[in-house]
C-alpha cells in the first residue's frame, strides 16, 4: 500500500500501483487475496494511467486558476472530466452522466478512500450515480475566468510541458490563424460574421467575383483562432504551445503580437524558426521578430509584390534550377514537374538580407493543350546552405492544414457547450491540450481507435 498525498482542498491524488501479475499469484495461491476483480481497461484508462504517471494531474491540482475558495471535489478530478469528454469526442457536459462510469479506472477515482460511497462528500440527499454531477462540473469551469485558462495554459502549462521535454529540439513553429464557426446567435460574444464557408475556410478570390455573386455568399459567425504549433522534421511530431481566440475579424498580425512576445518571455530562445503564410508580412513584426527575440523566419511573398516580380525574373536568368519533383503518366508525358532555384541578398526588410527560394510549376493543361508555368517564391531571414531543405520546412506549414482539420472534424473544437465565455475558452484549451498529449505520448493503434463520426447525437 502506497502513501497517498492530499491535494488542494484536502483532497487525495490519485495513487498509481504498478502492475506485478507474479505477486498476485502468489498472493492468491497463498490465500491471502479475499476478493479479486478483473477489468479492462479502455483507450481513456490507458490515457489516465499517462497522466497519472507523469504527474501531470498533481501538476493540474496545484496550478489551475481555482475559481473556489473552498472545493467540494478535487481540481483534478474535474480537469479529469475535461480528457474524458476530449476523449469521447464531445464538449457536452450531460454526457458526462454516461462517460463517469465508461471506464474501470475512471469510476475507481470517484470512491471515497476506505468508504464504500461514491463521490467525495455527504451532501447528496439521494444515492449518487456518478462521483460528481455533470452540471457542477460546468459551474465549476464556467466560474473560471477566460484570461485565466489561457494564462495558465501559455505558461504554467507550457513550463510542464518543456520540462517532459515536448518542444523538438530542432526549435521550428509555425504561427497560423483559422477560423471557429459557432451557431448565428448573438450570445457569442465577440464572434462575428465573416467571408468563411461551415468549416471555417475564408472565401478565395472574393475580388474577382460579381456582384451577384458575392451576394449569394453565406457568411458565417465565427472566432479567430491562432495557434504556435511546434513541429518536427525527422518525426511526426505537433504540439500547440500557445494560441490566442478572438473576434472573427481579429487579424491575425494582432493576434501575433500578443501570442509571440509572451511566448518568448517566457520561453527565451525556444523559437529558432518561425514559418508563417502570407497573412504575416509587415515590416514591424519582422524586425521585431529577428532583432528582440533573435528569431529567423521563413514566408511566403504575394505575387503582386515587386520583390517576388524581381526573384523571378533573376531566377530565370539562371541555370542552377534543380528539380524536386517530377511525374509522369504511363506514356512517359510530363504530368508535373517542380524546380527550385535560390536568390541571395534579397533586400526587402532593411538592413536584413534575405535568401529568396523561387519554386517553378510546369504543369500539362488538358484544356489549352499545352504546358503552364507557375512561380511561387518563399524568403527566409535564416541561410540555408541546401536550397532544398527551405521547402521542406515550409512544407511543415502545408502539413499543419491536415491538423486544423482534424481539430475541426475530428475534435470538434468549435462544438462549443455553451456560449459563455468561459465555456468557449475552456473547450478551446482543454481540446488542444488534450490533442497535444495525444500526438506526444501516443502512436497508433491507439489513435486509430478516434472515430470519425460523433458518438453523442
Amino acid at each position: 500500500m502506497s502513501t497517498k498525498e492530499i491535494g488542494v482542498g484536502g483532497f487525495y491524488l490519485p495513487a498509481l500501483y504498478q502492475k506485478n501479475q507474479k505477486q498476485i499469484q502468489m498472493q492468491l495461491g497463498a490465500g491471502e487475496i479475499d476478493y479479486a476483480d478483473s477489468t479492462c481497461w479502455s483507450f481513456p484508462d490507458e490515457f489516465l494511467c499517462f497522466v497519472m504517471e507523469s504527474q501531470l494531474l498533481k501538476f493540474i491540482d496545484r496550478t489551475y486558476p481555482n475559481p473556489r475558495i473552498k472545493n467540494q471535489v478535487p481540481v483534478w478530478f474535474l480537469v479529469t472530466c475535461q480528457f474524458i469528454m476530449r476523449l469521447h469526442q464531445t464538449g457536452r457536459y450531460q454526457h458526462l452522466r454516461y462517460l463517469l462510469n465508461s471506464g474501470s479506472l475512471l469510476t475507481r477515482f470517484g470512491f471515497n478512500v476506505g468508504a464504500s460511497k461514491i463521490g467525495f462528500n455527504d451532501k447528496n440527499k439521494k444515492p449518487r450515480q456518478t462521483a460528481v454531477d455533470a452540471d457542477s462540473v460546468r459551474k465549476f469551469f464556467k466560474d473560471t475566468r477566460p484570461a485565466e485558462i489561457r494564462e495558465w495554459y501559455q505558461k504554467d502549462l507550457q513550463s510542464w510541458f518543456r520540462i517532459q521535454k515536448a518542444f523538438e529540439h530542432h526549435g521550428i513553429f509555425v504561427l497560423d490563424q483559422s477560423h471557429l464557426v459557432v451557431p448565428d446567435n448573438e450570445n457569442y460574444l465577440g464572434a462575428v460574421k465573416m467571408p468563411v464557408d461551415e468549416n471555417g475556410q475564408l472565401y478565395q478570390n472574393l475580388s474577382a467575383l460579381t456582384s451577384e455573386q458575392k451576394q449569394a455568399l453565406v457568411y458565417h459567425r465565427c472566432y479567430a483562432l491562432s495557434t504556435l504549433l511546434n513541429v518536427g522534421i525527422e518525426q511526426d511530431h505537433f504540439h500547440v504551445a500557445g494560441y490566442e481566440l478572438g473576434p472573427g475579424n481579429e487579424d491575425e498580425l494582432v493576434q501575433a503580437e500578443k501570442l509571440i512576445p509572451a511566448f518568448c518571455q517566457k520561453f527565451p530562445g525556444a523559437i529558432k524558426l518561425l514559418i508563417m503564410d502570407r497573412g504575416y508580412i509587415d515590416s514591424d513584426f519582422i524586425h521585431k521578430l529577428q532583432h528582440d527575440y533573435k528569431i529567423d523566419v521563413l514566408i511566403p511573398l504575394r505575387s503582386n509584390m515587386e520583390v517576388y516580380i524581381d526573384s523571378v525574373a533573376l531566377a530565370k536568368t539562371q541555370s542552377a534550377w534543380e528539380t524536386v519533383e517530377l511525374r509522369t503518366d504511363d506514356a512517359g508525358h510530363l504530368i508535373i514537374k517542380k524546380e527550385v532555384c535560390s536568390v541571395p541578398d534579397i533586400e526587402l526588410w532593411e538592413p536584413l538580407k534575405l535568401q529568396a527560394l523561387v519554386t517553378r510549376y510546369t504543369q500539362w493543361n488538358k484544356r489549352l493543350n499545352d504546358y503552364d508555368e507557375n512561380y511561387a517564391v518563399l524568403v527566409s531571414t535564416k541561410k540555408y546552405s541546401d536550397s532544398k531543405k527551405m521547402a521542406i520546412h515550409y512544407d511543415l506549414r502545408v502539413k499543419t492544414e491536415e491538423r486544423f482539420r482534424q481539430l475541426k472534424r475530428s475534435w470538434y473544437i468549435s462544438d462549443f457547450p455553451s456560449p459563455h465565455a468561459s465555456l468557449v475558452e475552456s473547450h478551446v484549451c482543454f481540446t488542444l491540450m488534450t490533442y497535444s498529449l495525444l500526438q506526444r505520448n501516443y502512436t497508433p493503434p491507439f489513435t486509430d481507435k478516434f472515430r470519425q463520426t460523433k458518438p453523442f447525437e
